[in-house]
């Protein structure tokens, strides 16, 4: 289709566009920093399991959230988001990802992060700059958050969601920035690939 984006740019978020886990970070700023130290606590033979590889990600992943956030209503969670989002991203992104991800939007590529981290905190950053979003869904009864609605987007999972959501083939090519073993598959699936690709500057 004429004028359509020619290139799809897929971005890992945590330790890729920032210097920081945004879920420990969210956590921290939505219930406070003891009640996060708390959760850790109260989970920590399931986090141990699955260092061990003995539980799975995405379920110690919920479990922490859900212990963590018990009692936040989802109107008061999503309006940390959004202050999350506005105060706390600028000091968790990485000087030369907001760059990189800024040229790409000035040269009309599609540009999408794509996250193991939750959309509950997730939209509202891709939002601020501009882009889509491709992550772990949250899940909810009412307005209580009760963990993840879906697979922990990780891994294999993040290839499955951008070939069904985006399909890859309709771009003429796709490149790709990740930092760790949950974007091996991503990385090897685009045509141009980028690991720790702003660490040796902004780290310096």
């Amino acid at each position: 289709m004429p004028g359509s984006p020619s290139q799809l740019v897929l971005f890992d978020v945590d330790g890729t566009l920032t210097h920081a886990d945004t879920m420990f970070a969210f956590a921290s700023s939505a219930a406070g920093r003891l009640r996060l130290l708390a959760a850790l606590c109260l989970v920590s033979p399931v986090l141990v399991g699955m260092k061990l590889g003995l539980v799975d990600r995405g379920r110690a992943k919920g479990l922490l959230l859900r212990v963590c956030l018990a009692g936040i209503d989802r109107a008061t969670l999503q309006a940390a988001a959004a202050r999350f989002a506005t105060e706390r991203l600028p000091q968790l992104l990485r000087q030369g990802a907001r760059e990189q991800v800024q040229a790409h939007l000035d040269a009309g590529d599609r540009v999408v992060l794509v996250s193991a981290s939750l959309d509950l905190w997730l939209a509202p950053i891709a939002a601020a700059l501009g882009v889509g979003l491709i992550s772990t869904e949250a899940a909810w009864e009412g307005d209580r958050f009760v963990g993840l609605a879906g697979p922990n987007c990780r891994g294999p999972e993040k290839v499955r969601r951008i070939r069904e959501q985006l399909s890859p083939a309709d771009f003429a090519r796709s490149i790709a920035y990740g930092d760790s073993s949950g974007d091996r598959e991503m990385l090897a699936m685009a045509d141009e690939s980028h690991f720790q690709p702003f660490r040796a500057s902004d780290d310096a």
